[in-house]
């Protein structure tokens, strides 16, 4: 009998296994040969032992005569989800009369084993597979199969014609399992992971925008009239700067209130002030006479620090008749509107600095919810572009007024963003959590796949079968989502890859053999 007719005789057998509740609701792994009836020949298993994955398909055994084909062992590294190359695999086999043989594997393809035991004896032999690599060895029990006396015990279907063949293949595809070859799991990104018990907050969903807070954006405007200067700094787009940090020089080209006028008065006013210093020493003049020309310097130094001046000298182009353009915060330059050599006039913005160390993501909760504000514990969100999941505990503040356009109130949250992912303007879409936990059956977000609308997850049956089952989910931390119903505690599911099955199940990936022979 061929491999191809043990596979749709073990398709069958694992959806009436799935359908008589093995594998269905109580979410074990198929994890021995027992698993499958051996008077049907053949079938296969799936283990897992520290971090790897060993799924084996086994032909059926005549006694004295071997099999047509040879086992075949798929071994996966489950982080990365890649085929585990150079292990030394030994099939052990014992036979309860106390037979017992060893038979070593020849590696095939990286990833794929290939071992053709020969047993003499009919009847029950138990199987193990001992995994030696990089220096440990790891015994992985398959458990019992039968060994028959001949190819009429084991193959009810001898003789069948090509239209049976069709008849049989039908009959897979309406089991509902989908194949995906271990050789095609590995050719793209493919993970899975378990369905586990967890305590997720109740949530709501909630779209809204991540925004700079008041002293997270500044626009550096100019105060003079000028012309940038060529030999002057020549920040832009992406450069850190620090508070009082010059972005720019600029020559101004009006006396009318300008910085080189305003530079002047805060000069006479020095003089005046010392002059009268003197004056008073001598009793030239009255205290009140000192005490004015102090305060007409006082006022002229403002005014010229007010527009970015350095009234005390020294500084950077402390003594200069160019007007220093300064960072007012410490931050990134978003954009430069003024170049090199260009006039800009009183008031038009020459930079825009950014600081994202942290965000505020004002969420727009839907009016049916408002209620619910003062329950809100924090929000996780996901932005456009992006499949990365972030989180916010910090409620800055809840909006006191329904927006009348949208019926939406905004919620303020603060954003830690010290490694700069973020950026200010980005569209976020996320679940506002709020109460208490909510315990049940969790898996990862990641898992849930919204096929027109529907909630799907494709839970891994063995080692390359896969089913799609529509489920009900319920609230979500982001990482986490707790599934109503569909889903059983320990049940693997696929969390990245699963558009790939999805195509195999609509024929898109052509599911070929995917074996070497």
């Amino acid at each position: 009998m061929t491999r191809r007719a043990d596979r749709r005789w073990l398709i069958a057998s694992l959806m009436a296994l799935a359908l008589g509740g093995c594998l269905g609701g109580g979410g074990e792994e198929p994890g021995a040969l027992e698993d499958h009836d051996p008077h049907e020949g053949g079938g296969q298993f799936t283990e897992l032992s520290d971090g790897i994955e060993l799924f084996a398909e086994y032909p059926h055994q005549i006694a004295g005569a071997g099999s047509e084909e040879p086992w075949e062992v798929h071994l996966t590294w489950m982080e990365g989800w890649r085929p585990v190359e150079g292990a030394r695999v030994t099939l052990v086999l014992a036979e309860p009369g106390g037979a017992r043989e060893e038979v070593a594997a020849d590696p095939e393809i990286p990833g794929v084993y290939l071992v053709s035991p020969a047993l003499s004896d009919p009847g029950t032999w138990q199987a193990e597979f001992r995994v030696s690599l990089e220096g440990e060895e790891r015994v992985i029990r398959a458990g019992a199969f039968e060994v028959f006396e001949s190819e009429e015990e084991v193959d009810p279907h001898a003789g069948h014609d090509h239209g049976e063949d069709e008849e049989h293949e039908e009959e897979e595809l309406a089991t509902g399992l989908i194949t995906l070859t271990k050789e095609e799991q590995w050719s793209f990104p493919f993970a899975v992971a378990v369905a586990e018990e967890r305590e997720i907050p109740a949530s709501f969903p909630a779209a809204g925008e991540l925004m700079a807070p008041p002293r997270g954006l500044v626009h550096v405007s100019s105060p003079v009239a000028g012309l940038i200067q060529v030999d002057g700094p020549s920040l832009g787009p992406g450069d850190q700067v620090r508070t009082g940090q010059v972005l720019a020089l600029i020559a101004p080209i009006s006396l009318d209130d300008s910085y080189v006028r305003t530079r002047a008065d805060v000069a006479a006013a020095r003089r005046e002030a010392d002059r009268a210093e003197r004056l008073f020493q001598a009793e030239a003049v009255s205290a009140r006479r000192l005490e004015e020309a102090r305060r007409d310097l006082q006022v002229a130094v403002a005014a010229f620090e007010a527009i970015g001046g350095a009234a005390a000298g020294g500084g950077e182009n402390g003594d200069s008749d160019l007007y220093p353009l300064r960072s007012p915060i410490d931050g990134v330059i978003a954009v430069r509107d003024a170049a090199l050599g260009q006039q800009v006039e009183v008031g038009e913005n020459a930079f825009t600095v950014v600081n994202a160390a942290t965000l505020w993501l004002v969420a727009h909760i839907p009016a049916r919810h408002a209620a619910e504000t003062e329950r809100i514990r924090g929000a996780w969100f996901t932005v456009e572009g992006g499949g990365s999941t972030y989180t916010a505990s910090r409620v800055l503040s809840v909006g006191s007024m329904i927006e009348p356009a949208s019926r939406t109130l905004p919620v303020r949250f603060a954003v830690p963003n010290s490694e700069g992912v973020l950026k200010v303007g980005m569209l976020a879409e996320g679940q506002i959590l709020v109460g208490d936990p909510v315990r049940g059956v969790a898996i990862p977000t990641s898992a849930v796949q919204d096929e027109n609308g529907l909630p799907v997850v494709y839970v891994k049956m063995s080692g390359d079968t896969f089913e799609r089952r529509v489920v009900e989910v319920g609230a979500s931390d982001g990482a986490w989502t707790l599934v109503r119903s569909g889903i059983g505690i320990g049940e693997h599911v696929v969390t990245l890859g699963a558009y790939q099955v999805n195509l195999a199940s609509l024929g898109t990936i052509e599911p070929s053999d995917g074996h070497a022979h």
